[in-house]
């Protein structure tokens, strides 16, 4: 049986999707940098001709970065158009400098959120996604996902989609999603009028405002994420917050998934900590990875890339070794699988496996590392394995990994180990003193913590200290 928890807090929101009371997804979003989504009206800042891609004001400390490959995943510009801009002078290069001007207004959605020491994320392929399809208007592509396996429902949808298209008298794109499945002609055709109305809108919106100004903002976290993973195998969702608990409870009304509870959960403690989750959650953060039969991996990220490395540990094999290794790669592989998806590890990964010798156990163990990758909805790719045991696999980046989030390069140790980010400490103190206050009952709370972390929640969190001090009644004192 699966569930899902929801954990909403004034300063993140985590989601855990559990089957048999395993952790199968765990995402996580900092309120405050909530972006992907988003649709602005902004301004270029600089073009960078030899590398062909623009930064854009929109209203970020830092600016937003729009390539060429993202520009031109958009089909607003026709083919013919492309054409007579290409750079005479080097074969199938665009000039981008004579599409983008510095100080040009530009309509564009953000596809990762600011991260580090970069801006933004941005594209031009912009799309807006429902339940049951998603809406793209500089597209005028048709499609059904994959994973709808019978041709006569996908015959019976695209027609749905077609129509919808004719009667809206645009020539738009639409991609009937998997749990479009069985859903009837008139809750389709309703959801893309829904999200054509919301386009006109936006459109218009641009013509009025000045730039640096956000034009849609992308649904909540949790209800994205809803969107997402929500189908009939959820039995359940449980979640902490009264305003969460109607905003799914009105979502899932609106879609076929009668059958699903959803719960308020009412208890003094941390949902996870009563759900028993804690542990699995924790364990998110740790670079050693115990899996099946003894082996281990150890997991580092840089900036860069992620290295995981295959560690046989305690592991005991067949007294056949190229098959014993092969048996301790595929468990690792599935445990390696496991772990990608619940960090939500992006971009370049190298995995080093224990050597084997001969190609056709190489090709096993890479088909089964990409069958399990292939459980997340996330695009991937991977190479074959050299005769090192190296397989790379280039993920799709979506969000922070959880690392990322939770983690960061000690600064004494020469960045060989991690501590807790400044802000990861600062929430967890935040969640002690909600917890406090809750269950307290003196009016006056005392709480001691380090001058370094005062200074951050004083400077970052106050609002959240003066709201916790509203509904508790109490007042809060930091020292």
């Amino acid at each position: 049986m699966r569930q899902i928890y929801i954990n909403k807090e004034d300063f993140e929101t985590n989601i855990a999707l559990v089957e048999d009371g395993k952790l199968i997804n765990f995402y996580s979003q900092r309120n405050i940098y909530s972006k992907v989504g988003n649709i602005y009206k902004g301004k270029i800042q600089k073009v960078v001709n030899n590398m062909n891609f623009v930064f854009v004001d929109i209203g970020d400390e830092k600016p937003g970065f729009l390539s060429e490959k993202a520009y031109f995943e958009s089909l607003e510009i026709e083919p013919q158009i492309i054409n007579n801009i290409k750079d005479n002078n080097k074969e199938n290069q665009f000039d981008i400098s004579k599409i983008f001007q510095k100080g040009q207004d530009i309509l564009v959605q953000v596809i990762r959120s600011p991260y580090k020491t970069k801006g933004a994320r941005l594209t031009r392929n912009i799309i807006i996604p429902g339940y049951y399809t998603v809406f793209c208007p500089y597209s005028n592509q048709i499609g059904v996902s994959k994973k709808i396996i019978l041709e006569n429902e996908r015959q019976r949808l695209r027609k749905i989609l077609l129509d919808t298209k004719a009667k809206l008298k645009s020539d738009i794109g639409l991609i009937a999603r998997t749990t479009a499945e069985g859903i009837s002609n008139q809750q389709i055709e309703e959801e893309i009028k829904e999200n054509y109305n919301n386009w006109q809108n936006i459109l218009k919106l641009y013509k009025k405002v000045k730039s640096q100004a956000l034009l849609y903002e992308e649904e909540a976290f949790e209800i994205k994420i809803s969107r997402d993973i929500l189908n009939t195998s959820i039995k359940e969702v449980i979640v902490d917050s009264e305003n969460v608990y109607k905003d799914i409870n009105k979502y899932v009304k609106k879609t076929k998934l009668k059958n699903i509870k959803i719960k308020l959960y009412k208890g003094q403690d941390d949902i996870f900590k009563y759900y028993n989750l804690i542990s699995q959650i924790e364990a998110l953060k740790n670079n050693i990875v115990p899996f099946k039969k003894g082996g281990y991996l150890k997991i580092d990220t840089t900036e860069a890339l992620t290295v995981i490395d295959v560690n046989s540990g305690k592991f005991k094999g067949e007294s056949d070794v190229e098959s014993s290794i092969l048996m301790l790669n595929l468990n690792a592989a599935r445990e390696i699988a496991r772990q990608i998806i619940l960090r939500n590890i992006g971009g370049l990964i190298v995995i080093d496996f224990i050597d084997m010798q001969t190609e056709e156990n190489k090709k096993i163990l890479r088909k089964e590392i990409e069958q399990e990758l292939s459980k997340s909805k996330i695009y991937f790719k991977t190479t074959e394995i050299n005769e090192f045991g190296l397989l790379t696999v280039s993920r799709k980046r979506t969000s922070d990994k959880i690392s990322e989030m939770y983690l960061e390069q000690c600064p004494n140790c020469a960045g060989r180990g991690v501590v807790p980010t400044k802000e990861s400490i600062c929430i967890e103190q935040l969640k002690k003193i909600k917890y406090i206050c809750k269950t307290e009952k003196k009016r006056e709370i005392v709480f001691n913590i380090s001058s370094e972390i005062k200074q951050e929640i004083e400077n970052r969190f106050i609002q959240i200290i003066k709201n916790y001090e509203k509904t508790y009644k109490k007042k809060i004192i930091l020292q």
